[in-house]
């Protein structure tokens, strides 16, 4: 079933595991919660299963740059300078942390799972039981 789906270039995925964290973090404002971190493991879910298969390598660690960069860019649409951007986005992302932690998790498993898969489906013919085809 996944391989069915599985065919999004990497930046598309990308795009997708950051709206679903775009929305997590208009959805919760100023203070990441728990709306943020369903959303931002869903959307690494999502872009895990979606991704090519070369494109896991991009995908998978992904949600913390996308937490970071959604904050910043947050943060700098305020008209901050540089100093008071830092200052407003470090504790942000501190308050992410447990969610961009589980994201990534989640990303590997769905990776593993995929890879996984490929593997013992290409495993050769000689593997096999001799009577497998009677």
């Amino acid at each position: 079933m996944v391989d069915r789906i599985s065919h999004l270039p990497s930046l598309a995925a990308l795009a997708v595991a950051g709206v679903f964290a775009g929305i997590g973090l208009w959805v919760d404002g100023e203070h990441p919660g728990w709306p943020f971190g369903v959303l931002l493991v869903f959307g690494a879910v999502l872009a895990a299963a979606t991704v090519r298969p070369v494109g896991l390598w991009t995908v998978v660690p992904s949600p913390p740059v996308l937490c970071a960069a959604l904050v910043v860019g947050g943060a700098a649409l305020g008209g901050k300078s540089l100093r008071e951007l830092v200052i407003a986005s470090a504790p942000l992302v501190v308050r992410a942390f447990p969610a961009m932690v589980v994201a990534v998790a989640a990303g590997v498993v769905v990776a593993v799972v995929r890879v996984g898969g490929q593997w013992w489906q290409s495993r050769s013919s000689s593997t096999r039981r001799a009577d497998a085809g009677d």
